[in-house]
């Protein structure tokens, strides 16, 4: 019999299965620029988020304040110089600021011009009171208030 000599083969050190150094560091380069940018993403949603919610908060608020102005009597607050409950008054008219829970401070100025002794121009604006989200959260509504009948106590004309 004839003996059959086994031969290994083995592969040179150079050619082994693996990662080196600068492959590493440039994946890791690769995946920190990819997690800056899903965190920038991140930040911009939350204050997108943020100024969405003041600004639904803002318009729930205006709309309402509109709707108690149209329903008040002429002759009570605001239509003369008087104030109501924790409503204040300035140079720029009517002021209030509400808490609302999970969204912040919305400040709602409203300003009752008088056009004539039967019709009003009324101006009603809310905005959050945030630092990013003033502006962008705004909420404006005007409309004309008027009355014309005198037994529903409205002041009659030329008053």
């Amino acid at each position: 019999m004839r003996s059959q000599s086994r031969t290994s083969h083995r592969t040179p050190a150079s050619h082994e299965a693996g990662f080196t150094l600068v492959e590493s560091l440039v994946a890791i380069v690769i995946l920190s620029v990819g997690l800056i940018a899903v965190t920038n993403l991140m930040i911009v949603a939350a204050s997108s988020n943020t100024v969405a919610n003041q600004g639904t908060a803002a318009a729930a608020i205006a709309s309402q304040r509109l709707e108690i102005l149209k329903q008040t009597p002429f002759g009570t607050a605001p239509f003369d110089a008087g104030t109501v409950g924790s409503v204040t008054t300035d140079a720029a008219g009517f002021t209030q600021d509400d808490a609302v829970p999970g969204v912040g401070t919305i400040h709602t100025r409203w300003l009752v011009t008088r056009i004539n002794a039967q019709a009003y121009f009324i101006t009603v604006r809310s905005e959050g009171l945030g630092a990013l989200t003033g502006a962008r959260s705004r909420a404006e509504f005007t409309t004309f208030r008027s009355c014309t009948s005198l037994g529903l106590g409205c002041p009659p004309p030329g008053a």
